[in-house]
C-alpha cells in the first residue's frame, strides 16, 4: 500500500514538472513561436480572398496573435487603454460587417477599424524597443513582427483607399484579395517593388513612397540599436563573475 502512494506521489511530481518545464519553455520561445504563427497567417492569407467566413477566421486569428504579441512585448498600460479597446471596436464593426446591409455606411467600417487597431499595436510594440537590456532571439523575433505589422498597417490603408479613390492602381484589384494589398505593401515596404502593381493616383504614390522610406529607416535604426544593445556571451558572464558586493565600512 505504501508502495503503492509512493509511486502515486512520484508520477504526480513527475507530471507536474514536465508541466512546468513545458510552460518555462513556451514563455521562452514564445517570440518565436508568434513570428511562425505571424508568417503563417499570412501565408494562409489567398484563401480569404475565396470565402469570406475564413477571412473572418483569419482576421480573428491575426488579432489574437497580435493581442498576444501586445501583452508581454508592450507596455501593458498602453495595452490595457489602446488596444483592448480597438479591438472590440473592431469585432463590433466585423459582425456589423457580416450581419449588415452593404448599403449602409456602419457596414463598411471595419477596414477602418482594423487600420486603427493595427496602427495601436504597432505604437505599442515599437514602444517596446526603448527597454532592450541585450540582444537575444526573442528580440530578433519582436523586430520582425513589428516590421510585419507595418506591412499589414500600409496593406490595409490601401484597401481602404481603394475605396475611396476612383483607380489607385494600374491595374483593377478587387476589394475582396485583401492578400493582393498585402503583397503590394510587403513588396513596397522592403524596397522589392517588383512593378507588376504601381501606384498610379499622386497621394496613392506619395503613401507608397512614404512606406519605402519608413522600411529603410525601419531596418536602419532596428539594426543599429540590435547592435548597440549586443553583448557577446563571454563579457556577459565575465561581467556578472567580476561583480562583488560592496564593503561597507562601519
Amino acid at each position: 500500500m505504501a508502495t503503492n502512494v509512493l509511486s502515486i506521489h512520484f508520477h504526480h511530481q513527475a507530471e507536474v514538472e514536465m508541466r512546468r518545464a513545458l510552460i518555462d519553455r513556451l514563455k521562452r520561445y514564445r517570440s518565436e513561436l508568434l513570428t511562425c504563427a505571424f508568417v503563417a497567417q499570412m501565408l494562409a492569407s489567398p484563401l480569404a480572398d475565396r470565402d469570406p467566413h475564413i477571412g473572418g477566421i483569419l482576421a480573428f486569428i491575426l488579432v489574437v496573435i497580435m493581442l498576444l504579441g501586445a501583452s508581454y512585448m508592450a507596455d501593458r498600460r498602453v495595452v490595457r487603454m489602446l488596444v483592448i479597446p480597438l479591438i472590440g471596436i473592431w469585432l463590433i464593426a466585423r459582425i456589423l460587417e457580416a450581419a449588415g446591409n452593404s448599403r449602409h455606411v456602419y457596414a463598411h467600417l471595419a477596414p477602418v477599424a482594423g487600420l486603427a487597431l493595427s496602427c495601436g499595436v504597432l505604437w505599442a510594440l515599437i514602444d517596446h524597443f526603448d527597454r532592450l537590456p541585450t540582444v537575444t532571439s526573442s528580440v530578433i523575433s519582436e523586430a520582425f513582427i513589428s516590421y510585419l505589422v507595418i506591412a499589414l498597417v500600409f496593406s490595409q490603408l490601401y484597401w481602404v483607399l481603394s475605396r475611396i479613390i476612383a483607380h489607385p492602381f494600374s491595374q483593377m484589384i478587387p476589394l475582396e484579395q485583401t492578400s493582393t494589398y498585402l503583397y503590394f505593401s510587403m513588396s513596397t515596404l522592403c524596397g522589392v517593388g517588383y512593378g507588376e502593381i504601381l501606384p498610379v493616383d499622386p497621394y496613392v504614390r506619395l503613401i507608397a513612397a512614404l512606406e519605402n522610406m519608413i522600411g529603410i529607416f525601419y531596418v536602419a535604426v532596428v539594426v543599429a540599436r540590435l547592435v548597440s544593445s549586443y553583448r557577446p556571451r563571454q563579457a556577459t558572464l565575465n561581467s556578472n563573475s567580476d561583480y562583488k558586493e560592496p564593503h561597507i565600512v562601519d
